[in-house]
């Protein structure tokens, strides 16, 4: 809905499996100028293959979290995942020790502003991005991390 209320075109691709990625991924790096890489597992376990495919051909991934990133995809701002596993112990707290009922316990969510802006200086070098507004808006270059 954000990219249709923007104006830009864009196209879903599925897979089912691993084996199926590469192929989807191939088709892919010859119809689009970027790709999102959503978080999920099957990507996840593959991206060092899907950014080799899509960082030959000039085209940047977009991801869901930050070890994808660190796996050669371009950027993420990603959920911060020490923060994340502290609210569920705060909320494990309550149940096991204040009695809380889990299914009256509101959903919390993290906006934009608690996740962590991270890119990958090697992978935009590779394709020839600049990603330095990044870096001065706060972004962490997790290439060295990988």
């Amino acid at each position: 809905e954000a990219l249709d209320d923007a104006g830009l075109g864009h196209e879903r691709y599925s897979f089912s499996s691993t084996n199926e990625l590469q192929t989807v991924v191939e088709t892919m790096v010859g119809q689009v100028d970027a790709v999102y890489a959503p978080t999920d597992n099957t990507v996840a376990a593959a991206m060092s293959q899907v950014s080799a495919t899509t960082n030959e051909a000039g085209i940047p991934t977009i991801c869901g979290e930050v070890g994808m990133v660190q796996n050669g995809g371009l950027a993420s701002v990603s959920i911060n995942y020490e923060e994340l596993g502290y609210r569920a112990g705060e909320m494990a707290v309550q149940i096991l020790t204040e009695g809380a009922d889990p299914a009256t316990m509101p959903v919390e969510t993290m906006g934009a502003d608690e996740c962590d802006l991270v890119y990958n200086q090697q992978t935009a070098d590779e394709i020839g991005v600049d990603v330095s507004s990044l870096a001065s808006d706060g972004g962490t270059d997790v290439s060295a991390e990988a």
